[in-house]
Parts: structure tokens; C-alpha cells; sequence
């Protein structure tokens, strides 16, 4: 009977031990000046600064500045079959634009389809990079396109091109630490 109890007590304190080291854990992963933005929709870990404002929807993590710049997550399977994410962006996801807003224009010399990573795991992605005019003001894009276990992620930064390279550097740490 006492083996019993001993062994009942040995088990208590190891997930005791067990749930502490879980719960430092989890603030370690947390990067610095950043906060954890989650949704039960997806599985992701998108992180933002401290001082952007999350807001979460069905299917798309979204956190704003101060400013209303803000920068969105959406996962989602893409339609069709491409043979790259540029191919998509460039034959199905462009066009849309196109169609949607009058005056956009890609700008080419700031888009990538090499050498772009994409989240602690620095998965391939492309980065492209246009701007819109909305209700008189014109918008400055900057959209990352990663494909991951078949699933298409794209993150969008938009802010008013006046503002736009303001948060240029809090963008690279969001893309940098998102994990999938």
C-alpha cells in the first residue's frame, strides 16, 4: 500500500515539474517587444509588436499601428494547379487585383521571387510590392506569397505609401518570426 503512494506522489510532483517548465516555455518563445496573435481558425503563431492592436477573424489574423497600417496572415489551398507561387500570383491573384482597383500598380523593382524566406523555418516564399488608390488616398502593399505542407500562407502589410517604410522593420521581424 505505501508503494502506492509513493508512486502516486513521485507522478503528481513530475507533472507538476512537468507544467511549470511548459509554462516558462511558452513566454520564451514569445520574441522580444513582440506579442502572440492566435485564432481558433489557425494553427499558426503569427507574433507583432507589442504596441500594433491584433484583431482576429475567421480565417485571418490581422494586427494594426497606431496608424492603421496593418499587416494580415491568411491561409488558405490555393485553386487551380500552379507550378509556383509566382505563377499564382502572377495568373490568378494579379488579375483580381486588376479588377478590383483601378489605378494599381506593381511595382517590380521592389518584388522578389528569389531568395525570400518565409518564418523561423525560412521556407521559400516571394515578396511583391504594389500600390492602390482607395477613397482619394493611394496605399502602399507588400505581400509575401509561402507555400508550406500544401497550404498557401500570404501576409500582406498595407499602410498609406506616406507611411509606409516606417514599419518596414517591425514587417521583416513579423515575417521573420512567424511560425507555421
Amino acid at each position: 500500500m505505501n508503494f502506492k503512494k509513493i508512486i502516486s506522489l513521485i507522478l503528481a510532483l513530475s507533472l507538476c515539474a512537468v507544467l511549470l517548465c511548459s509554462c516558462n516555455k511558452k513566454d520564451e518563445d514569445i520574441p522580444d517587444g513582440m506579442q502572440l496573435v492566435t485564432s481558433e481558425f489557425m494553427d499558426s503563431k503569427f507574433f507583432v509588436p507589442n504596441d500594433w492592436t491584433p484583431e482576429i477573424t475567421t480565417g485571418t489574423l490581422v494586427a494594426k499601428a497606431e496608424d492603421n497600417s496593418n499587416v494580415s496572415v491568411q491561409k488558405m489551398t490555393p485553386s487551380g494547379s500552379y507550378s509556383s507561387a509566382d505563377s499564382y500570383f502572377r495568373t490568378d491573384y494579379f488579375p483580381k487585383l486588376t479588377s478590383t482597383f483601378k489605378n494599381i500598380v506593381l511595382l517590380e523593382e521592389e518584388c522578389s521571387i528569389e531568395n525570400q524566406t518565409f518564418g523561423k523555418e525560412e521556407n521559400g516564399a516571394v515578396k511583391y510590392v504594389y500600390t492602390v488608390e482607395s477613397d482619394g488616398s493611394t496605399y502602399k502593399i507588400m505581400q509575401y506569397f509561402s507555400v508550406y505542407s500544401g497550404y498557401l500562407y500570404i501576409l500582406t502589410y498595407t499602410a498609406e505609401e506616406s507611411v509606409f517604410a516606417d514599419h518596414l522593420e517591425d514587417v521583416s521581424s513579423i515575417v521573420k518570426n512567424f511560425v507555421y
